[in-house]
């Protein structure tokens, strides 16, 4: 009778189904009401709802044994001021599938690079509001290479050694579209950078590099571009300040085109709101044919945020671009009061500018996260 029970119990164990931890749903709602001047002329103003990469995602991982997870992700925005955000309601943000353990962490998807991390710890308007660091990170006219998901990538995170991390991005080949001229090209993109994280200091530091081969014999895009970038931020009491600076090679694939572009900005907290302002300038890179993207710009912008609870905060912002006189849409070179995260693109044309003029707006908004 002991041996029956015994087999009994071994057929149910063998029987019983795998249980694997339930993957955990997030995500944020940020929307905002802005008030836009794209400094032209005409039809310069509008007051509008944007939803700024508002987002639903989920994670999970699953015991492997011997420290080691399986693990998953997956964010995907949503507009919430629209039926559709670009047209589809759901665009692919950090999505990933890899390994973790006592090696540290590889994930293979879509995911965002080192040089992109580093810029957002010390974005002190969340990468997200209006007067965001990558209005003028970013390149004018869409030569980025510096804020970005890489598509089709291997990504591996060290293990923190005494506070420092160690990352590796590749960016295996993949077709993309620049912007200034129109050429479509074959992108291989690899990326390293270290992180420093330890009490009130943070400092970063990334080198990536962009090899673009045109695909048709008749584009004239050049065939590689580099970006160095070091960001640092200090937190004492209330008062946190940080700073970047970055350098581009051969921006857009055009040799000489180098670009220079630093900020600064800080904040002071009083209660639960933070009191905060930053300011970045991008220099002109030296050339002035039309896909050189040659003036440069300053951005400035001024900000409070008030957390009314661990996962809600209202703010208001208001921010304004400078272009310089060489920058105009005849070279490539326009920069944006509006950043990559904020509003959708059907707003974006009134945060852009043309020949020259200074784009600015004020945005009142919540953030709701889950």
């Amino acid at each position: 009778m002991k041996m029956k029970f015994i087999a009994a119990a071994v057929l149910a164990g063998l029987a019983a189904p795998v249980v694997h931890a339930a993957p955990e749903v997030y995500g944020a709602i940020h929307l905002s009401v802005d008030g836009l001047n794209n400094g032209n002329s005409t039809d310069s103003k509008v007051t509008t709802l944007s939803s700024n990469s508002s987002y639903i995602g989920i994670r999970g991982s699953d015991d492997l044994g011997d420290g080691m997870k399986g693990i998953y992700g997956g964010e995907f925005q949503i507009g919430f001021d629209t039926s559709a955000a670009s047209g589809n309601p759901w665009i692919n943000r950090n999505v990933f599938a890899g390994l973790s353990g006592g090696f540290g962490t590889f994930r293979a998807g879509n995911y965002d690079d080192v040089v992109k991390q580093i810029g957002r710890k010390v974005d002190m308007f969340w990468s997200e509001q209006l007067g965001e660091s990558r209005s003028l990170t970013r390149g004018g006219n869409g030569k980025n290479i510096g804020d970005e998901r890489l598509a089709n990538s291997l990504n591996y995170e060290s293990p923190s050694f005494s506070g420092v991390t160690l990352t590796l991005n590749i960016g295996l080949e993949n077709t993309t579209t620049e912007n200034t001229p129109t050429v479509t090209n074959k992108s291989k993109q690899t990326a390293v950078g270290a992180q420093f994280s330890q009490g009130p200091i943070y400092a970063g530091y990334a080198h990536k590099k962009v090899i673009l081969a045109p695909i048709t014999l008749s584009a004239t895009q050049g065939d590689s571009s580099t970006i160095d970038r070091v960001s640092a931020q200090y937190t004492m009491g209330n008062i946190v300040v940080g700073a970047l600076y970055q350098k581009v090679k051969d921006e857009g694939g055009l040799a000489g085109a180098n670009r220079n572009t630093m900020g600064i900005g800080g904040g002071f907290t009083i209660g639960q709101g933070m009191i905060k302002a930053q300011y970045y300038k991008a220099n002109d890179n030296g050339k002035t044919t039309t896909s050189a993207g040659a003036g440069g710009a300053k951005l400035t912008a001024i900000g409070y945020d008030y957390n009314m609870s661990k996962s809600t905060a209202v703010y208001v912002v208001y921010a304004n671009v400078k272009n310089d006189n060489a920058t105009t849409a005849a070279n490539g070179g326009v920069y944006s009061v509006i950043g990559a995260g904020h509003a959708n693109p059907q707003d974006a044309t009134y945060g852009a500018t043309t020949g020259g003029m200074d784009p600015k707006g004020w945005s009142v908004g919540m953030k709701v996260k889950f």
